[in-house]
């Protein structure tokens, strides 16, 4: 393959990637900042608004809008890395750090982390064994996957290539 081809699809790869990652962070971004946030219990409150304006109409299109920015960026900026080694390295770096934002978002979203943050130690009954099913089913692999990737692009970008004898 022509090495400028090869640079833009691996690239574009990468990018890919990327955007998918970062999908389950813009969606809820993007929610809480027109003031859409669902609460991971709702109240009767809740019930009581049955539409919240425009906002929900345009959201979808403006989160497929960033999460395609997103992807260009991450192509365009990849590109630009003229050693292949050194490009997958910060192409695993960058989708390492997608999915530790997701991971985080995840347990933000669906109250595990404020369930461990402001949870009292004593006199906690029934909470213990659904939040620790979630973190071992979702927040394993999550974070396994995160430090792999992590990992693996901070050691290619470490390593310099060997120079032939």
């Amino acid at each position: 393959m022509i090495p400028n081809t090869r640079r833009w699809v691996i690239s574009g790869l990468f990018g890919l990637f990327v955007g998918w990652a970062i999908g389950g962070v813009i969606f809820p971004a993007m929610s809480a900042l027109l003031g859409m946030m669902v609460r991971p219990e709702p109240g009767i409150r809740d019930a009581a608004i049955p539409w919240q304006g425009p906002a929900i109409d345009v959201l979808p299109f403006l989160a497929i809008g960033l999460q395609a920015a997103v992807v260009i960026a991450v192509t365009l900026l990849l590109a630009r890395v003229p050693d292949e080694r050194r490009r997958f390295g910060w192409g695993c770096l960058t989708i390492g750090g997608a999915i530790l934002l997701n991971g985080i978002v995840l347990l933000m979203i669906t109250g595990v982390l404020g369930w461990l943050l402001d949870q009292p130690r004593s006199g906690a009954i029934g909470g213990e064994a659904s939040t620790g099913f979630f973190l071992l089913l979702l927040g394993l692999p999550y974070a396994l996957l995160c430090i792999g990737l992590l990992a693996g692009g901070a050691v290619l970008l470490r390593t310099r290539p060997r120079w032939p004898a």
